[in-house]
């Protein structure tokens, strides 16, 4: 294989062997198979043909259970497209959160009492339903909410879903203000909300610790939080950089197992937002 260059350090990769890579990629998350496949042309084939369909093994298995006990008969036979498609919709069983735009009441710690909230929030959440949108490829999916009665479960769309991250997601980058950001809503009944806003302050206390003060909630208005109670979504818009896209540079195209086809969720990838961010 040719030398492949690490666009984000600077670094050449000589001559490493294919399944080498393989293994090595294993290990890491589906960011970086992206980050490996947009180095070369050489690394793009790897990790998006038969040869890479081990990686892609690895990967699904290792985010969702099932796949290393199924039948050999009925194994996907392009575990890329299978990965895609998973992503693209959920399925019953997967945990997932779930937009709620409204008021609800949480009994956080650190506060004395219930306190209302209202705005923009993502709720764990399980897929216990799903049926076909009629005259489309899409579905309709019906949420459980852990902590909550069956009778406030939601049929939702895909738009008001996403995979949920982990708690230190961008926790590398500094948060200034302006940052578009979400905080944690732990409570002592139910499961924990994450919570949109804005950074409008940021300050240190007698303490030493760091506080942000977030605003954009309907209520309330603004919350000072901690960083490890704050997550970063986006860089306030003069200083966000490009993002990159989480599958053209994987699955445009079509797959080398499946002699032309493709997935129907993947002809409008390229539109799609990053989920990885």
């Amino acid at each position: 294989m040719g030398d492949l260059s690490d666009l984000a350090g600077g670094l050449v990769l000589e001559d490493l062997p294919g399944d080498l890579i393989l293994c090595c990629l294993e290990f890491g998350d589906t960011k970086m198979a992206v980050t490996f496949a947009a180095t070369s042309q050489a690394m793009r084939r790897l990790v998006t043909t038969r040869e890479g369909n081990l990686l892609w093994e690895s990967l699904i298995s290792r985010r969702w259970t099932g796949y290393s006990t199924m039948p050999r008969e009925l194994r996907p036979k392009c575990f890329k497209d299978e990965y895609q498609s998973r992503i693209s919709s959920p399925r019953v069983g997967d945990c997932v959160e779930v937009l709620w735009q409204g008021k609800f009441y949480s009994h956080t710690l650190g506060e004395h009492g219930t306190r209302g909230f209202e705005g923009k929030a993502w709720w764990k959440a399980s897929i216990v339903g799903r049926e076909p949108e009629a005259g489309t490829n899409n579905f309709y999916y019906r949420a459980h909410f852990p902590g909550w009665e069956a009778k406030w479960d939601e049929w939702i769309t895909r738009s008001q879903i996403r995979w949920p991250k982990p708690l230190d997601h961008n926790s590398e980058y500094e948060v200034d203000i302006g940052d578009h950001v979400e905080i944690l809503l732990e409570s002592t009944r139910v499961p924990s909300v994450w919570m949109e806003g804005e950074v409008k302050k940021v300050t240190i206390d007698i303490d030493g610790i760091e506080l942000y003060l977030v605003t954009g909630m309907k209520q309330p208005k603004n919350i000072w939080v901690r960083r490890d109670r704050l997550r970063l979504l986006a860089k306030r818009p003069q200083e966000q950089k490009a993002c990159v896209p989480c599958f053209p540079s994987i699955f445009s195209g079509t797959c080398g197992l499946h002699n032309g086809y493709r997935h129907p969720e993947e002809q409008n990838v390229e539109g799609r937002q990053c989920a990885l961010m």
